[in-house]
């Protein structure tokens, strides 16, 4: 059951649930639960003494079903419900899926807002004199409150230094995500928040090759096969990289005929295109979609129409291809759509093994693991073995407080001139780089457990993807943050994942032969600096430039502007136009549309002067050449 819910819970019962019904889409109900007034789209949940509203997937139903004694096919909710009434809150460690849900006992004055282990899906909170404000989605919850927060000068600090702040802060004042893995209580009391799950570390079994191998097949198999969709067909978003294309095989093997891939292919730019490995992808594998051929232009119209519909800057600069991609995928009958996001996280080295290894006395041993990280190949220099050691295993192996009162002194360096001096100290203080470190367990796995079950959260990915699949009428799914899935990567031995040849070692194994070795062995992945420097360079450099070089940008709040504007724009900088200069002109175009919509700015007119997508998107038949073609904008 996937909907959009947004609601106020004041034990004072002070509401008005005129305003919230006002506030909110035409579409909404509304239930008035005594101190809890709640809004919601979609189907009316079940009447009773026990609300429950959930807004994602339950992947265990059938097991919670057996657990409570009940042989019937039940909705989700209903079934969330009964187990709220047999097990209260000891029900959220059971729970497996993608979910923000919401439960009120009315006859106990108790219940609970959760989310899901890992935070796939979002609940945003803002609370203030004994309210708590509550919502799915960040624009319901402005909506609701009375007057917008002001933007989080330390969050909009971290957006344009290219940062990912720590933390469930977000970029409104007051307004703060619920952590994954977390539910607040609700009662007569008021609302307490409690961690329900976090990862814990147990010794890694002895697995042969091959039976991790399996392992990992059978596993992702699983996970696959729980995403697959119900009522429609299955997308795939695959490039010709490893992670995306095993999620396409896997499907194809698990859902025959259900499964179709969008993908994307850049005649313009022979650097990124990968027409030949998508080809003989969907020649092996069977498997028909879309294909969308995209040439440079739309970026900063990407950027604007996002805010506009979503009230946050966008976090992804694809966007100007992969939503037309999406939408024609949505039109053909596609319901969900899958991504390969999170292979470099679950089955990536585990590099932090060098620090264990020196921590336990044994140098030398953690200096020849640095000749078997991938791509380190046959003959690595001795000035990049040499950083690598120190940068991971000196670095890992400090106690965490001595490593952060190190690198503070040097913190400010690190961070770029024209930000504000008395920001700059906020940011720095806001920072947590070492957080990992607090987990229990050794050095490879408290690193690889925080990256996977806060820090890519943390990134804003999930919410992007969500966003961006709601915006094509669709539902966006993540098979490889599955918690089955993390668990078994996290037993991984960490040896296991060492190739001096190439990364994910695992992943490759457990694809032999269901992937053509041309993507399962490619030790490489394509970057796509060519084609957007090509837009912010070219067709939308000097809209681009325009705006946040106005001496009026809302930015001049945060930087020194001049001292931005020759930084990026300088005689210096003209011959040093980067990936990174890129993403550094995105991140600050980005927030100045932002900073301006919350002023009030009609942004959309930003875009008369932007550029215009140049999709051209086409079916491909299984087995079948190209056919008829959708053009973009229409």
């Amino acid at each position: 059951m996937t909907r959009w819910l947004a609601g106020v819970f004041d034990p004072s019962a002070r509401m008005d649930s005129l305003r919230l019904a006002g506030a909110l889409p035409g579409d909404a109900s509304v239930i008035e639960r005594g101190a809890l007034h709640v809004a919601y789209s979609g189907v009316q949940p079940l009447q009773g003494s026990t609300l429950c509203l959930l807004d994602g997937f339950l992947d265990n139903a059938a097991e919670l079903s057996s657990a409570l004694g009940s042989h019937f096919d039940a909705p989700e909710e209903e079934l969330l419900a009964a187990a709220w009434r047999s097990w209260g809150a000891d029900l959220l460690p059971r729970i497996r899926g993608d979910f923000a849900v919401l439960i009120w006992d009315q006859d106990r004055g108790e219940g609970l807002l959760a989310r899901d282990q890992l935070g796939v899906r979002s609940m945003f909170l803002h609370e203030s004199s004994g309210r708590l404000h509550f919502a799915s989605e960040i624009r319901s919850l402005l909506a609701l409150l009375p007057r917008r927060p002001e933007p989080d000068r330390v969050s909009v600090a971290h957006w344009i230094t290219m940062s990912n702040r720590p933390g469930s802060a977000t970029l409104y004042v007051g307004i703060r995500r619920l952590n994954p893995g977390a539910a607040l209580l609700l009662d007569r009391d008021g609302a307490r928040e409690v961690s329900y799950w976090e990862p814990r570390f147990r010794e890694p079994p002895l697995r042969t090759e091959a039976q991790l191998a399996g392992e990992i097949r059978t596993t992702l198999e699983r996970a696959v096969t729980r995403r697959i969709s119900n009522d429609g067909l299955t997308g795939v978003l695959m490039s010709g990289g490893l992670d995306s294309s095993s999620i396409a095989a896997v499907a194809c093997a698990c859902a025959p005929g259900r499964v179709r891939a969008q993908a994307a292919v850049f005649p313009e730019h022979p650097a990124v295109d990968e027409s030949d490995l998508i080809e003989e992808l969907r020649a092996a594998l069977e498997l028909p979609g879309i294909t969308a051929e995209v040439r440079a232009g739309g970026l900063l119209a990407s950027a604007v129409e996002s805010i506009d519909e979503w009230q946050l800057p966008l976090r992804s600069w694809g966007d100007f291809w992969a939503l037309p991609l999406l939408r024609a995928a949505a039109t053909a009958g596609v319901r969900v759509t899958l991504g390969g996001d999170g292979g470099d996280e679950l089955f990536g080295a585990r590099s932090y093994l060098m620090a264990d290894r020196l921590r336990a006395g044994h140098p030398f041993e953690a200096l020849a693991l640095t000749r078997e990280l991938p791509g380190a190949g046959d003959h690595p220099a001795r000035r990049d073995m040499a950083r690598i050691f120190a940068n991971t295993a000196l670095s890992g192996a400090l106690p965490r407080r001595l490593q952060v009162a190190l690198q503070r002194s040097g913190a400010r360096r690190a961070l770029p001139s024209w930000l504000q001096s008395p920001l700059a100290r906020d940011l720095i203080d806001s920072e947590d780089p070492h957080a990992w470190k607090r987990l229990d367990g050794p050095r490879w796995w408290a690193a690889a457990a925080h990256g996977l079950t806060r820090g890519v959260e943390e990134t804003g990915v999930f919410e992007h993807q969500r966003r961006r699949a709601a915006s094509a009428g669709m539902q966006a799914r993540h098979p490889l943050f599955d918690l089955e899935l993390l668990e078994l990567c996290l037993s991984m031995a960490p040896l296991s994942t060492f190739d001096r040849h190439r990364s994910r070692t695992g992943l490759r194994l457990a694809m032999a032969g269901l992937l053509p070795d041309s993507v399962r062995l490619r030790p490489e992945k394509a970057l796509f600096d060519s084609l957007l420097l090509d837009c912010l360079a070219g067709s939308d450099g000097a809209p681009a430039r325009e705006l946040i070089g106005d001496p009026h940008a809302r930015l001049g709040s945060y930087v020194d502007l001049a001292e931005m504007q020759h930084a990026l724009f300088g005689p210096a900088a003209s011959g040093q136009r980067s990936f990174r200069w890129m993403w550094q002109v995105w991140r600050l175009l980005t927030a100045e549309c932002w900073l301006r919509a919350q002023e009030g700015e009609d942004t959309m007119r930003i875009t008369e002067r932007a550029s215009g997508a140049r999709i051209v998107t086409r079916r491909v038949p299984s087995g079948a050449a190209v056919g008829g073609q959708y053009v973009f904008p229409p």
